[in-house]
């Protein structure tokens, strides 16, 4: 792999490591998650518990709850040096307002001498809650614009995916097809820009962290690789669903001289994951954020991913690097069937990106593992003079 993508991909990891030397002064953190994805995007800090310890003098407790009110307690009574805040979709099956999580910031005493991080957990770089970066030290969010004059853009359906269709294919932006400006499109101000800071993706995630765990940190290369291509999703509605049929329809008419499975039927967990494993190639279209679990499960089990471009977004750690790790498509997909037909036809080329993609993959968990680079990285944000 070219040694110049690799040190991209992990951001001198190694680098950082070796200069951490001696524990820092104590920090104590108090996570404040959610349940479903917030929790498990807090995972890395439970299973780096120790070296988090050991290097960075990092402490933390991690308490889940979608009531708001526990949420306000909790750091009242707080004597953390870092509360680290994220917020649930939903309350009470009702996704939660933007102007309700603006309330819950403006209601924290900041009197107290801690730094407020908020964790964001929107799938992709636009997040409703722009409006609280002023409360806030810190916003983190597992993935961002590369270039900031994006966050002045007003896109449609608070999604750069969303905004891109309703222009190519004429889609109308009405909530029928799932454009709802009101609960998911904010703005940072210019000045609070340097706020939104890349937390880590969803290679992190306790789903993912496990299942790679038990492949020993590993992925899967080689075996008989029966299916040519394959694409499992939820369908979704409006124009999440309108991108994935779309990529169905495509892929399904590669049928007559390829084997292809793309469809919305489920398999159980194991099933799908050994059909991965017997696959050259992993499409995985866009979600409500360009960036999905499918991509990382795919490099997990040996296969070639290959989807819309997502050159566009910072992420950590940097995975996705064209035709160095993955190999990037138009979003209206309509390159799709001529680089199937090229990685098919170019075995060598393909298992290169492949291998490419693994190693990659498992340098990130070696050693200490990336993950405590990038809270040396937060905490050094938050305290640039350092604890006292």
């Amino acid at each position: 792999m070219n040694a110049t993508v690799l040190a991209n991909l992990l951001e001198s990891v190694a680098a950082k490591q070796s200069a951490w030397g001696c524990p820092r002064a104590r920090s104590r953190w108090l996570i404040l998650s959610a349940t479903g994805n917030a929790h498990g995007l807090v995972h890395p800090f439970h299973a780096w518990r120790q070296a988090l310890a050991d290097h960075f003098g990092v402490v933390f407790q991690e308490h889940i709850s979608d009531d708001l009110a526990d949420k306000q307690a909790r750091i009242a009574a707080s004597t953390a040096d870092v509360i680290m805040v994220s917020m649930p979709l939903r309350v009470n099956g009702k996704i939660l307002l933007p102007a309700s999580v603006r309330e819950f910031f403006q209601a924290i005493d900041r009197s107290r001498p801690f730094k407020l991080v908020y964790f964001d957990i929107s799938d992709n770089a636009v997040s409703p809650h722009f409006d609280i970066l002023p409360l806030v030290d810190l916003f983190l969010m597992p993935f961002t614009f590369r270039d900031a004059a994006q966050y002045a853009r007003p896109f449609r359906g608070g999604n750069i995916l969303a905004d891109y269709l309703a222009d190519r294919f004429q889609l109308s932006a009405t909530p029928a097809n799932g454009y709802y400006d009101h609960l998911f499109l904010s703005r940072p101000a210019p000045d609070q820009i340097g706020k939104i800071m890349t937390s880590w993706n969803w290679m992190l995630w306790r789903s993912l962290f496990r299942a790679f765990r038990r492949q020993g940190f590993r992925c899967r290369l080689g075996g008989a690789r029966t299916l040519d291509v394959t694409c499992r999703f939820n369908p979704y509605s409006g124009w999440c669903g309108f991108h994935r049929a779309q990529a169905a329809e495509r892929l399904n008419a590669l049928a007559s001289r390829h084997a292809v499975v793309a469809t919305a039927a489920r398999l159980p967990v194991a099933r799908y994951y050994q059909e991965l494993a017997a696959s050259k190639i992993a499409f995985s279209p866009f979600g409500y954020g360009e960036i999905c679990p499918k991509d990382f499960e795919a490099v997990m089990h040996g296969c070639l991913l290959v989807k819309p471009s997502v050159e566009h977004l910072n992420a950590y750690p940097q995975l996705h690097v064209a035709g160095e790790t993955y190999v990037p498509v138009a979003w209206d997909l309509a390159d799709l069937e001529e680089k199937l037909d090229y990685y098919l036809s170019r075995p060598e080329e393909r298992q290169r990106i492949t291998a490419n993609a693994a190693r990659a993959y498992e340098a990130f968990f070696a050693g200490q593992g990336g993950f405590l680079a990038r809270i040396g990285e937060i905490q050094e944000r938050l305290f640039p003079q350092g604890l006292s």
